[in-house]
């Protein structure tokens, strides 16, 4: 068998690229195009959010993919609750709205994953961006944008079925109308990951 090792190039600028860590997203210092190879080559949209200056510690970024979404429900129904978090994306009178789902696209264990997802679909991350990762580390992305869509049809549904009352028939549909990468700052505790916002 025989093994073709490529120099992976800058789409835009043609420059090489050198990455010390596996990761699906390549980053060239030059002019600052970031690109994955997933299904050829694709420009990637992204951010890198700043950290908050009072908040610092072991510091990394963590990448997720930030979904926006038209959210519509078709049919519901619970008992001893009401379908509230869903319906706060909903437009007055409407069974439509958007919303902006943030995907960790790093591995993660699952209860950091499910405790991030909810924590910024309840409370959309707000930050200033920044030109480069200013010497943090920043964690890899493991996590395709086909597999990042499909998680957040998932955290949807899970997101509703956390809360009190009994989801009994839930007919939606989430149509993703964008995605981007964005990096958001983290400091790493004994406890485990907090955001630095």
């Amino acid at each position: 068998m025989t093994m073709r090792v490529v120099q992976v190039k800058c789409p835009k600028c043609n420059a090489p690229i050198v990455s010390k860590q596996k990761d699906m997203l390549f980053l060239c210092n030059q002019c600052n195009t970031m690109h994955m190879r997933e299904e050829g080559v694709e420009v990637i949209p992204f951010e890198i959010a700043e950290f908050h200056p009072n908040i610092h510690g072991d510091d990394v970024y963590i990448p997720f993919w930030k979904m926006n979404a038209t959210f519509e429900i078709r049919y519901k129904r619970s008992e001893g609750g009401l379908i509230s978090k869903l319906a706060s994306f909903l437009k007055a009178g409407s069974n439509t709205g958007n919303i902006a789902i943030y995907i960790p696209a790093t591995d993660l264990d699952t209860a950091t994953f499910r405790r991030l997802v909810s924590l910024f679909l309840s409370n959309p991350p707000r930050y200033s961006t920044r030109f480069n990762f200013g010497g943090v580390r920043n964690m890899p992305c493991t996590v395709t944008r086909r597999e990042a869509a499909e998680l957040a049809d998932f955290a949807v549904v899970t997101m509703e079925a956390d809360e009190p009352g009994v989801l009994q028939m839930l007919d939606y549909s989430l149509r993703i109308n964008d995605s981007k990468i964005v990096y958001l700052p983290f400091v790493v505790t004994p406890a485990g990951l907090n955001p630095a916002l």
